[in-house]
């Protein structure tokens, strides 16, 4: 059990490197002249691609009823398509670090649902985490310039809906029974063939023309799509999506820090204390539980 912890632990941080890089290599590729649809079909093509050629090549099964199907369908477009259009709506509205901020309460809606809904134990160890990982994320993308619209607000807390949508329903029976690969295939074919059908009436898709333009689209398809979620899928397997979506916290973190080596933006003192605090959320999660309930003197009962 504590291997799996582990495990599921180590995977969702490799997924945070994956996805926190996309917001540079994003805006990398625009630099390239290319817009966004253009960008997220071929993403998600390429990763379709390459995902359904390993499954087919390794002869995974990846058989599911329809029900099922369209059951991954809706998680894909609802959850996955849903968080990224609704905040990069959100982005023209209200700062990016605002819109980073709403996005990541997805933690909190999560851990409530589970709390409330579910009706989950109250593992006190989430509870630390989502206060150290909550405050260190609102410090590492906090502005002091702030400009407020509760359109923005809207949007941003739309996405963070989607995302804890698709977060909870990876965990969901049948789906946790799939290898993680076939849910990326499913996931990536999804969101490819929707982008597409938009980009065909509205004509917003083009072939890019640069040759760093493709490089920056296979960086986002093969190591921030493919990789990314195949590790975030495992991962929410073997620990559950509260204490992945708390995990995944530290993905601010590395896009501050890559954009600050990449594209020379401002690393402050206040992202560098984030950053330790939400490292610290993740330390928290492998204590003991028996331990946290010792040191803060709580009685605990047996079964614990």
């Amino acid at each position: 059990m504590k291997n799996h912890a582990l495990k599921g632990s180590i995977l969702v941080i490799l997924s945070t490197f994956a996805f926190g890089a996309i917001p540079v290599i994003s805006q990398l590729a625009l630099h390239e002249n290319l817009n966004i649809p253009t960008v997220l079909f071929f993403r998600f093509f390429i990763a379709s691609c390459i995902t359904w050629t390993y499954i087919f090549t390794k002869k995974l099964n990846y058989k599911i009823d329809l029900s099922h199907f369209f059951y991954l369908g809706i998680l894909s477009i609802v959850g996955f398509l849903g968080t990224a259009y609704f905040i990069y709506v959100a982005y023209t509205y209200i700062s990016g670090s605002l819109a980073t901020i709403i996005l990541f309460t997805h933690p909190a809606m999560i851990s409530c649902y589970e709390f409330f809904v579910m009706k989950t134990s109250r593992d006190i160890r989430k509870i630390l985490a989502l206060i150290c990982a909550t405050i260190g994320m609102i410090l590492v993308v906090w502005s002091p310039n702030i400009e407020l619209n509760i359109l923005g607000v809207i949007f941003s807390l739309l996405s963070a809906i989607c995302y804890s949508f698709y977060a909870l329903g990876l965990n969901e029976k049948r789906t946790r029974k799939l290898n993680s690969i076939v849910i990326s295939g499913y996931v990536s074919f999804f969101c490819s063939i929707s982008y597409f059908i938009v980009g065909l009436f509205k004509h917003t898709i083009f072939i890019p023309t640069t040759t760093n333009g493709w490089i920056y689209i296979l960086i986002l398809a093969t190591f921030s799509t493919v990789f990314a979620t195949i590790t975030f899928c495992k991962g929410i397997q073997l620990i559950g999506p509260s204490t992945a979506v708390i995990i995944s916290t530290f993905e601010p973190v590395v896009a501050c820090v890559s954009g600050f080596f990449i594209l020379d933006e401002v690393l402050t003192l206040p992202m560098i204390i984030g950053g330790v605090l939400i490292l610290s959320a993740i330390f928290i999660l492998q204590i003991p539980q028996k331990n946290i309930y010792k040191f803060f003197h709580i009685k605990i009962k047996e079964n614990l």
